[in-house]
């Protein structure tokens, strides 16, 4: 199967994401095309993850999470592993845990190969190209991904992202929506640096999707609450990010 079509985005968002920095699109405004057997074992991957022991509120929850850089190639796109690296924030982008060397299982080789995750790269790069110099388009980025899942006890609350309003310090970052469930909030914001919301939305369906300027703009996650009183609720993302290190497409952390 040639996996360069396998995930399509039907509107274009160039303009919109010039504009405003940010833009939301809806799961349905993708399309799959073959390979769904590959879209069910990747939607599968994110139970197999290992806990996020930076993440704290253990009494009402946990935070499970795999991370790993690649530089990717979108030309032959072509992802290709930089190792295992530590992730790392600064206490101004990051007041909850900024500071730390934090190590987190990586992106699997089942993960890394799944033709949609590669397909949902090309994707992102795509988007990112509308914004981009022409003579960039054709450049080895590096790419970031971070696959999230947080599980929420029943009755309880929680901060899908304690560390408050903040920067990643991306230069562009694509963040995907894979699955709710028993969980009420946990509403996405974006907003100006000078903290002027800019659009917000609650995903419900799997590739409800937010592409922005990170290193330009703010975003938040609003509590969130597992309503029932014996089962367990989730919410689960994958981001990809680019970025070019030693040029002005540098994560500034």
């Amino acid at each position: 199967m040639n996996i360069e079509y396998m995930l399509q985005l039907n509107k274009n968002i160039g303009d919109d994401l010039r504009k405003n920095k940010a833009v939301n699109v809806l799961g349905s405004d993708f399309s799959l095309s073959g390979g769904f057997s590959d879209f069910v074992k990747f939607t599968q991957s994110w139970e197999t993850m290992g806990v996020d022991k930076f993440y704290g509120q253990a009494d009402r929850g946990t935070r499970y999470r795999r991370y790993s850089d690649f530089d990717y190639n979108p030309v032959t796109k072509t992802l290709t592993p930089l190792g295992h690296r530590a992730y790392e924030q600064s206490v101004e982008h990051n007041k909850y845990v900024g500071g730390i060397e934090r190590h987190f299982d990586d992106i699997t080789t089942e993960v890394l190969h799944s033709p949609v995750l590669r397909s949902l790269v090309e994707l992102d790069f795509n988007v990112y190209k509308e914004v981009l110099p022409p003579e960039l388009h054709n450049e080895i980025w590096q790419c970031q991904i971070h696959q999230i899942r947080i599980e929420i006890k029943p009755g309880c609350e929680l901060e899908i992202t304690p560390e408050g309003i903040h920067c990643d310090g991306y230069p562009f970052s694509g963040v995907h929506f894979w699955g709710r469930y028993n969980v009420e909030g946990a509403m996405s914001q974006v907003f100006k640096k000078d903290g002027t919301l800019v659009d917000s939305g609650t995903y419900r369906n799997i590739l409800d999707t937010t592409f922005f300027l990170d290193r330009e703009m703010l975003h938040y996650v609003t509590t969130a609450f597992n309503p029932t009183e014996n089962a367990m609720g989730f919410r689960q993302i994958i981001a990809v990010s680019f970025s070019r290190p030693g040029t002005e497409y540098d994560i500034i952390k």
